[in-house]
């Protein structure tokens, strides 16, 4: 069987194919910030206007706590429930209920503490988020792109 993980990385390229490296290399960076420190959460990647990359203890879209939405030109990191973190820095971007992001021009801006410190909450949030809704479910991997729909 394939590797999960490596299934999840060759479908982003695939369907980023049509943006510009830059642009695919500050996504999958952001995946990877969010993986280290989530471990153990299940990853959705969807295509619609974008390409769009969940991320749930609960294996449940709707309890995503954080996505990465990757467009022809930028890539927000957004934090689903957003509204609620606290943002000493104002990086987050964003007027709805619930939604916060932060857009990424560069990988550098994922090493900076204050994103590194604004994933960590969002991950303990989400962690008593599933506790509180069931517990925390085995990670697992979705794919829906185009005709394609897969999932381990």
């Amino acid at each position: 069987m394939p590797d999960p993980n490596e299934l999840i990385e060759n479908t982003l390229w695939e369907v980023m194919s049509d943006r510009p490296d830059a642009v695919v290399e500050i996504a999958l960076a952001a995946r990877n910030s969010v993986l280290k420190a989530a471990a153990g959460c299940s990853e959705f990647v969807g295509e619609t206007y974008c390409v769009l990359d969940l991320f749930s203890f609960t294996g449940k879209h709707g309890q995503a706590f954080i996505h990465i939405a990757t467009y022809s030109k930028h890539v927000n990191l957004g934090f689903n429930h957003g509204a609620r973190l606290a943002d000493p820095e104002g990086l987050l971007e964003g007027t709805g209920k619930m939604i916060r992001h932060i857009r990424l021009n560069s990988k550098a801006q994922l090493r900076s503490k204050p994103v590194k410190d604004l994933i960590a909450i969002a991950v303990v949030h989400a962690r008593e988020m599933a506790e509180a809704k069931g517990g925390i479910q085995p990670a697992r991997v979705g794919v829906r792109v185009g005709k394609k729909n897969k999932q381990e």
